[in-house]
């Protein structure tokens, strides 16, 4: 594996990169004391080569951001959320269009999140090392050590794209399989959005018809976004929790109570935001901390659905949990959710239609 360090060695990789259709990429980064990833190394690999960028070298990577906004160019990559995250923030580009394996071996048959590690074991019967996943990589120099372990992580992706795209093919899932490659997508940019929208406009496109709880957390979150500090340090769940249940209803008594938090102490506009974005979903809806209790009828509900789903995906084989999840199921037979995720596109083939008509039936 090349380590890319230098604009001159950037230059010549990129002359093999953009030559091919597919190409595998992975990245480490840090994420300590941020919202956002902080990006420092991209390894890539094509047919032929395998490359380690040091994207904390002094390099204009514009022709690589190009290239991994290039749809002529697979990118592959396994659960590729946190990769893109720390690309888009260095870059302001969405890599596209991805193959992401973890999603595509959910839809052959493979468990829920498989781990990369675990993915080339089942296909190859090949034990990686993973024991520098978690190794501080703003460090310099690489030593030979991280960079073995780098070339790994990538080595086996294209190999993999390739026995899961034969698999998706021969099962006639690749319809299925793009439509939820876009989903990933849209997620993505509208991620993007909320980075690079202006502080007032935080929380303004929030839909507040749900509960009052899940409209808090979306709002923490934005403001995680914007000002790139962990969710935690905005408000942890548990302080969300404990705003809720003491019911304060004047911005004094939240200034009180957020005293030890810098975020809000330091900031009378984000105080005041908060405040009035607390007040209007709060009136008229009652908060609820606690999971519903089933009635008797709706948990032999449950059942049915639960059988349906795990029989529908031994059917077409594809991992239960990206069908539908245990929380979509239970709003749908708690709130009467009439439109939820798994009616929708392809998962209304497989389960939506069979998942409705027990509802209705009962």
């Amino acid at each position: 594996m090349q380590i890319i360090d230098t604009q001159n060695k950037l230059d010549e990789a990129l002359r093999d990169i953009k030559s091919n259709k597919i190409i595998g990429v992975d990245t480490e980064f840090v994420r300590t004391n941020s919202f956002w990833p902080k990006l420092c190394t991209i390894q890539i690999s094509t047919k032929s080569n395998f490359y380690l960028i040091d994207a904390l070298s002094n390099l204009n990577n514009e022709r690589l951001w190009e290239a991994f906004t290039n749809k002529d160019i697979t990118k592959i990559i396994h659960s590729s959320r946190q990769d893109i995250e720390a690309i888009f923030y260095i870059s302001q580009k969405v890599p596209y269009p991805i193959f992401d394996t973890q999603l595509a071996a959910m839809f052959t048959g493979f468990r829920e999140a498989i781990s990369y590690s675990q993915i080339v074991d089942e296909i190859f019967q090949i034990k990686i090392d993973k024991k520098l996943q978690y190794s501080d990589w703003s460090k310099r120099p690489i030593n030979k050590e991280m960079l073995d372990y780098a070339k790994d992580d990538v080595k086996y992706l294209i190999p993999i794209f390739q026995y899961l795209s034969l698999q998706i093919e021969s099962q006639s899932k690749a319809e299925w399989f793009l439509e939820e490659v876009e989903n990933v997508h849209n997620k993505s940019i509208e991620l993007s959005k909320k980075m690079i929208q202006p502080i007032d406009n935080i929380g303004k496109k929030i839909s507040t018809d749900r509960d009052p709880l899940s409209c808090a957390k979306e709002l923490r979150d934005e403001i995680a976004i914007c000002y790139n500090i962990p969710r935690k340090d905005v408000l942890s769940d548990t302080k969300l929790n404990e705003i809720f249940k003491s019911k304060i209803d004047n911005i004094e008594d939240l200034r009180i109570f957020l005293n030890d938090n810098q975020v809000f102490t330091n900031s009378p506009h984000l105080l005041s935001m908060l405040h009035e974005f607390l007040f209007e979903i709060s009136k008229n809806k009652r908060i609820k901390f606690s999971k519903k209790i089933l009635s008797k009828n709706q948990k032999i509900i449950l059942k049915l659905l639960n059988d349906a789903l795990e029989n529908n995906a031994k059917k077409y084989n594809i991992c239960p949990h990206i069908i539908a999840t245990q929380r979509e199921i239970r709003d749908f037979i708690t709130r009467g959710n009439k439109f939820p995720k798994f009616t929708n596109g392809w998962r209304n083939s497989v389960f939506g239609k069979d998942a409705e008509a027990i509802l209705n039936s009962n």
